[in-house]
């Protein structure tokens, strides 16, 4: 009788003993150390399994921490951070200016993960865990040393812009070591994704990349990936974004527009078959689209006794169409761009040519043969694809 009720007992506690077990598996941790944390906070803020946001803190004790998170389904990106103020700031004629400091990129799912580094360096921290935190860490570490002299130099220029303080170095040149380096790590981002088609952290580098491929390449890239993630909410970007640049990757035929250009001439696409086009689209108020003129003036000149020529295609902000043709015209005399140029909100209401061409983002550079295909699309100006097509073309 004794025996059968300390069976029952047993079985007793075990059955109460069940929710806090499943409580323990049903979570990760999340620990580490962080060199100069001192007793500061920590935070992490990611996408639950039902796509609600949650964010965890807790407080460190002697640069060391350790919380717990729920475990997930599917892995999520996540950003964390220590909770000191690590953004560059600055006061001038009375507005706050400033630069943050960003925060380490990393991946909550089912295995605890690990996390060592310096507190006021916490992005360029170690991850270790999971596989997808493993293999994303394996590429951290590898451009880890270039990350840290962009922040340095990005600090130091700051501080001697706004704050009076001696830059060591010519400021130019550290501007254009700092741009070297950021292209090294575009380039092994690249190659990351190509190394690793199936894993999570090359959805998440494909979700920033589309300005560092041209269209024809990053749809390339992307089809080739493993279908593992494509359907994660990670990937929703990239999938919205490659059905609205289909219309205009290679081989597409360019959208028809007529359009009366600054001088009042009617512009209309398909007079200009023969010709190698370039569809700059840009804005006044964009100030990449303008540090990119005078690189297409070097272009045009070059190429334009050859066939070549630019339209260029101006979305600007300006409250009534007075105002955006006067910041238009503006910009144009400004730097010296001579070649055809049409503002979209001048005739909007017949074709918005900007959503003709599906372009979300300024600058879009759209080169289209003298039969009226699209032979590439290119973002930002962060390749150097139109050059090189022209090349090939023109043959120097």
């Amino acid at each position: 009788m004794l025996k059968i009720k300390q069976i029952m007992l047993s079985s007793i506690v075990m059955v109460c003993l069940l929710p806090k077990i499943y409580a323990q598996t049903d979570s990760i941790t999340i620990s580490g150390k962080l060199n100069g944390l001192a007793n500061k906070g920590v935070y992490i803020a990611f996408a639950d399994d039902e796509g609600k946001t949650k964010s965890y803190k807790t407080m460190a004790m002697n640069d060391v921490f350790s919380f717990k998170v729920p475990k997930l389904k599917s892995p999520a990106t996540a950003r964390f951070d220590v909770s000191f103020n690590r953004s560059l700031s600055a006061t001038v004629n009375g507005s706050s200016i400033g630069n943050p400091a960003p925060p380490l990129d990393l991946f909550v799912y089912n295995r605890d993960i690990r996390i060592v580094g310096e507190a006021s360096l916490v992005q360029l921290a170690m991850v270790t865990g999971d596989d997808e935190n493993n293999s994303f860490n394996v590429y951290k570490q590898q451009i880890k040393a270039d990350e840290q002299r962009v922040h340095e130099i990005t600090i130091a220029i700051f501080n001697s812009k706004y704050h009076d303080k001696p830059l060591s170095g010519d400021a130019n040149a550290l501007q254009e070591e700092a741009t070297a380096a950021r292209f090294r790590t575009y380039q092994k981002q690249k190659d990351f994704v190509t190394d690793h088609p199936g894993a999570f952290a090359s959805v998440f580098l494909m979700s920033r990349l589309q300005n560092l491929y041209n269209a024809n390449d990053y749809t390339k890239v992307w089809n080739s990936m493993s279908d593992k993630y494509k359907n994660h909410p990670a990937a929703k970007g990239i999938n919205a974004y490659i059905a609205k640049i289909s219309n205009t990757l290679a081989g597409a035929t360019a959208a028809a527009f007529e359009r009366k250009d600054k001088d009042g001439k009617v512009v209309n696409l398909n007079t200009f078959k023969g010709k190698t086009i370039l569809l700059d689209f840009w804005g006044s108020w964009c100030a990449p689209c303008r540090a990119s003129h005078p690189h297409l003036k070097t272009l045009y000149d070059k190429y334009k006794g050859k066939g070549f020529e630019i339209i260029a295609i101006a979305q600007e902000r300006g409250k009534t169409i007075e105002e955006s043709q006067a910041s238009w015209l503006k910009a144009i005399a400004d730097d010296g761009i001579n070649w055809v140029h049409i503002l979209n909100q001048d005739g909007i209401e017949k074709q918005d040519i900007v959503k003709s061409y599906q372009v979300t983002a300024f600058p879009t550079k759209i080169l289209v043969d003298q039969n009226g295909k699209v032979i590439l699309r290119v973002t930002a100006s962060a390749t150097d694809d139109i050059d090189k097509e022209l090349q090939k073309i023109y043959g120097f």
